[in-house]
């Protein structure tokens, strides 16, 4: 009779679980990395871990980004990083929290402003209108639709840097273009635009981009081009950055190399990178990143050694 009562009430817990619609899923990386910078090596070891908590009642959701890094020191806790809800209300989906947006070829949009708010009206005649901003952030209404064939949206910014991007296939050629205009405010140049075309030709994925800027302007994002912040001599205001880059499978890895020109105010730089990615047994992703950073000086070139297992879970 007890074993009885034991298993109905871990039955009984079970289902209470299963109810609530809570998943919890999350990665973590380790990463050697071995540095030369003007004949100097630096080895370092780094660890980052994330949790993502997800909560679900109806058309409900609730979404909470949990982060530990080692580079934030001994003892340190786990940071809470995104966090936001969005329901339906009359149709329209409304959002509501801390969050940070995706980077592209010309910026980072990691800012995760207080008191964030987003709203995505119904589809109507095919075009979405979506508002979002914050207390301490720029507002700007969000236009996307599509017409024969190509994806369009345009972004109306109460900082007077409006935004356009379009996208379409052609015959198998993926294009994106993007341009964010001048700033009506400053009395600055501050205007860039970028284009990307890839591909597939027997077998090899081929990608090219490039992102121009006007004088005042800067290309600061962590996509296509890596992160620029992280370069050894940063990118400067007013540089193009452009890329070339081919990958495809061999004996169960994936290889890529990339070959990226920033052409700099001052001195360009020629960033040469190489990756060979390999999945494990254990569920594992064993990742192997060489590159070299070429400016036509040894004080200010450097070569890089990154190897990173990461799972996923």
């Amino acid at each position: 009779m007890k074993k009885q009562l034991l298993i109905a009430a871990v039955a009984a817990t079970m289902t209470s679980v299963a109810f609530a619609d809570v998943s919890i899923t999350g990665q973590m990386k380790a990463n050697y990395k071995s540095t030369d910078t003007a004949g100097v090596n630096v080895n370092t070891v780094t660890t980052e871990t994330n949790l993502y908590v997800a909560g679900k009642s109806g058309d409900t959701k609730v979404h909470i980004e949990l982060d530990m890094d080692s580079s934030d020191g001994a003892g340190a806790d786990m940071d809470v990083e995104d966090v936001w809800m969005s329901t339906k209300i009359a149709g329209a989906t409304v959002k509501a929290g801390t969050w940070n947006g995706s980077d592209s070829l010309l910026g980072a949009d990691s800012a995760r402003a207080t008191g964030k708010f987003a709203v995505t009206l119904p589809t109507m005649s095919g075009v979405t209108v979506s508002f979002d901003g914050s207390a301490d952030a720029n507002k700007n209404v969000v236009l996307k639709g599509s017409v024969a064939g190509v994806d369009l949206s345009y972004k109306i910014d109460d900082g007077s840097q409006n935004e356009i991007k379009a996208s379409t296939t052609v015959q198998g050629i993926k294009i994106a273009y993007h341009n964010i205009a001048d700033s009506d405010v400053a009395a600055t140049e501050t205007g860039k635009s970028s284009i990307m075309v890839s591909g597939t030709v027997q077998g090899l994925n081929l990608t090219y981009a490039q992102a121009k800027t006007d004088a005042d302007a800067l290309i600061n994002g962590d996509s296509y081009f890596g992160n620029t912040a992280s370069y050894e001599t940063p990118v400067a205001t007013g540089s193009d950055v452009s890329a070339f880059g081919v990958s495809t499978s061999l004996a169960g890895n994936t290889v890529s190399a990339k070959q990226i020109t920033v052409d700099n105010t001052g001195a360009n730089t020629d960033i040469t990178k190489f990756v060979v990615t390999r999945p494990l047994a254990g569920g594992a992703t064993l990742e192997v990143v060489y590159t070299d950073e070429d400016t036509g000086t040894t004080a200010s070139s450097r070569e890089t050694l990154d190897v990173e297992l990461a799972v996923k879970f």
